[in-house]
């Protein structure tokens, strides 16, 4: 039988390593999370390294963030809080190490980033967090610091520059700012329509 991928990978060898793209991507970025943000952070990396795979089907959870977001809210107590706290994570996750898919949906990285937070906010309000308060106020810069562990993990690829300064109209991304002045181009704030 074949193995899982947690049975594959070491756990102190990817925490570490997570925990060092963290850490660099944090400090190229400026970003000074919280030493509990920052652990959170390399845990969410970990954990979805290691899921199991989908589950499909009847039993399947909701696919969209809407619909999760709906199932949340239905649900009460701490059912209520763990599936907010799953959703944040999804759409911190996704929007952050797969934003550059996501100009490809017909949602973008902002909807992912409104959800999330929300959702974040939500389980600060209800459990008095300030990890989640912290997460759902920084949600933005937090998906930054994910898209760059993402890319360093990856590997430096070729850049679609068009792509790239779509999607920093589209979030004003100081991340996506940056990197296309790295390649040459003096770009106009976000929000105007005239790249140089």
């Amino acid at each position: 039988m074949k193995g899982t991928r947690s049975e594959t990978l070491p756990p102190a060898s990817t925490r570490e390593l997570f925990g060092e793209l963290v850490s660099e991507a944090s400090s190229e970025l400026g970003r000074q999370p919280s030493p509990l943000a920052s652990s959170y952070l390399v845990d969410l990396l970990d954990a979805r390294v290691r899921a199991a795979p989908p589950v499909v089907g009847p039993d399947a959870p909701p696919e969209t963030l809407a619909e999760s977001l709906v199932e949340a809210l239905l649900a009460d107590g701490s059912a209520r809080l763990a599936r907010l706290r799953a959703l944040g994570d999804r759409a911190l996750f996704d929007a952050g190490f797969f934003g550059a898919r996501l100009k490809r949906s017909t949602v973008g990285v902002s909807y992912y980033r409104d959800i999330g937070s929300s959702a974040y906010l939500r389980v600060s309000h209800g459990t008095g967090s300030p990890l989640f308060h912290e997460l759902a106020n920084g949600f933005a810069a937090f998906v930054e610091v994910l898209a760059e562990v993402g890319e360093r993990a990856r590997g430096r690829q070729s850049v679609d520059l068009l792509g790239l300064y779509a999607r920093y109209q589209e979030t004003g991304s100081t991340r996506d700012r940056a990197r296309l002045a790295r390649h040459g181009l003096i770009v106009p704030t976000a929000g105007t329509d005239r790249m140089q």
